[in-house]
């Protein structure tokens, strides 16, 4: 039974991240379009998977994340910190767009779990999956697609 919900959250994730844009959320890795339409297409899809995979949202801190607030996340380009009041679009977020990274890379192993509050969204956080999780859900996301010949 556990397996069986295991395997339900894992593919409500991968169908939530269907629908999110993975132009907006690789142009800040790539740095244009142009360079992006450069790379091998599997290259991408699979950096596009990688990044959908990164964020969702919840009502709750999951029991083993460290909590961080959302206005500690600087973008790359800018240095600018996010605000409080920050209203998370997972459409569009970029894991590459931010500083999230440099959170992650704080614990050694890469299966720590991160979670932003973030109070003025519709769920009061949001949740960083671990690096090991983002891969694995990548992979897992990358290897359906190209078995559906997407």
């Amino acid at each position: 039974m556990k397996r069986f919900a295991l395997f339900g959250m894992m593919l409500l994730a991968v169908a939530g991240m269907q629908a999110q844009n993975c132009e907006a959320l690789l142009l800040p890795y790539f740095g244009s379009a142009a360079r992006m339409a450069e790379y091998p297409a599997d290259k991408v899809d699979w950096y596009c998977c990688f990044v959908r995979a990164a964020f969702y949202e919840s009502d709750t801190v999951p029991a083993t994340a460290d909590l961080f607030s959302i206005s500690e996340v600087q973008s790359v380009a800018t240095g600018a910190h996010l605000s409080s009041e920050f209203v998370v679009d997972l459409s569009t977020l970029s894991y590459y767009a931010y500083n999230f990274r440099e959170f992650q890379v704080r614990y050694p192993y890469g299966d720590k779990t991160l979670c932003f509050a973030t109070p003025a969204s519709a769920h009061p956080y949001l949740v960083l999956r671990s690096i090991d999780d983002m891969t694995e859900l990548a992979n897992r996301e990358w290897e359906t697609n190209h078995r559906q010949g997407r």
